[in-house]
C-alpha cells in the first residue's frame, strides 16, 4: 500500500512537470528583409544587360549592358530594383528604359 501511494505520488509530480499555465517566453527574433546586391554587380538574364547592382544606402542602381557601357542610376527605390530582376529576361524594355531613361532618372555612364 504504502509503494503504491508513493509510486501515485511520483507519477503526479512527474506529469505536472513542465506543465504550467504561464505562457512560455519565447526570445523575440527580428527579421530583416534586405534588398539589393549592396552595389555588387550580379549576373541579369536579358538579351542586352549582362548584369546590375543596387546599393539600397545610397538608392544608386548600377547596369552594366553587353556592349560593356556601366551606367548608374541615382535615387532609386528598392521597388524599382526588384521589379527591374523580377521582369528577366526583359529587364530593360518592360522596367529599365520606361522608368529609367523615360522617366529622367539621374544616371552618369562609369564605364
Amino acid at each position: 500500500m504504502k509503494r503504491t501511494f508513493l509510486l501515485l505520488l511520483s507519477v503526479g509530480l512527474l506529469s505536472g512537470c513542465g506543465n504550467s499555465n504561464e505562457p512560455a517566453s519565447s526570445p523575440q527574433v527580428e527579421v530583416q528583409t534586405v534588398v539589393g546586391t549592396n552595389g555588387l554587380l550580379i549576373s541579369i538574364q536579358s538579351d542586352n544587360i549582362r548584369a546590375a547592382g543596387y546599393d539600397a544606402n545610397s538608392m544608386t542602381m548600377t547596369v552594366q549592358f553587353n556592349n560593356g557601357y556601366t551606367y548608374e542610376y541615382y535615387g532609386i527605390s528598392a521597388e524599382l530594383w526588384t521589379s527591374f530582376v523580377a521582369a528577366q529576361p526583359h529587364p530593360w524594355s518592360q522596367v529599365g528604359y520606361p522608368r529609367l531613361v523615360q522617366a529622367g532618372v539621374p544616371y552618369k555612364r562609369i564605364r
